[in-house]
């Protein structure tokens, strides 16, 4: 018969076991809240909001220029309908509320408590907070800088890549000059052949 200490020692263990989920489960739960508490303060849902708009500022440009730069009633409603319909196809997929719980579950899964706690604090204080709002206008800035040196740059860039292309692609032949074949070749011992003399009018006989 087990002694009583066994039992004790049995029964410990087993409510440990019983626990051990339950904890798990806690601990998931809470870095879930963290992640979207910093994924909050981290604004990421602005990124859905952006792409979205994005996307019907790219419908509003080639409508107008299929249009030949003015839109009329007619095309501005119809352009107002088909963004309209865009917007119900894409936003279940890839709208803030479709992707949240993948950015919430990337977060967990990725950071420990201690990390999403020292975020969370980070963001929170003065420096956070000032990082974060001005981090738009620093992208913003440095987006239209670099904007202007690649305009600045594409005339050289697309003189190189002229230049560039001259050395891969043979120059071709001109369109009057058909290309040489065997059959074109003239023989080695041909020269160049005499007009042919002009017909002349046959001789009218005599009787007439």
């Amino acid at each position: 018969m087990p002694s009583s200490t066994s039992i004790n020692r049995l029964a410990s263990l087993l409510a440990l076991a019983l626990c051990l989920p339950i904890s798990a489960r806690a601990d998931e739960a809470s870095r879930r809240a963290k992640a979207e508490e910093l994924l909050a303060l981290l604004h990421v849902d602005r990124m859905a909001t952006q792409l979205m708009g994005n996307l019907l500022q790219q419908t509003t440009e080639i409508t107008t220029r299929k249009s030949g730069g003015t839109m009329t009633p007619a095309t501005q409603a119809a352009l107002a309908d088909f963004q309209k319909k865009l917007v119900a196809v894409i936003e279940p997929q890839i709208g803030w509320k479709a992707v949240e719980p993948e950015y919430v579950k990337q977060y967990a899964d990725t950071f420990t408590d201690e990390e999403l706690d020292a975020m969370l604090a980070y963001y929170k204080s003065p420096a956070g907070t000032a990082f974060l709002t001005k981090l738009p206008g620093i992208d913003k800035q440095v987006n239209e800088i670099v904007h202007s040196r690649v305009v600045a740059l594409q005339p050289q860039v697309n003189q190189m890549l002229t230049e560039f292309e001259k050395t891969v692609v043979p120059p071709a032949a001109p369109a009057s000059t058909p290309p040489l074949t065997l059959k074109s070749l003239p023989p080695a011992s041909a020269t160049t052949p005499a007009p042919a003399p002009a017909p002349t009018a046959p001789a009218k006989s005599p009787q007439q």
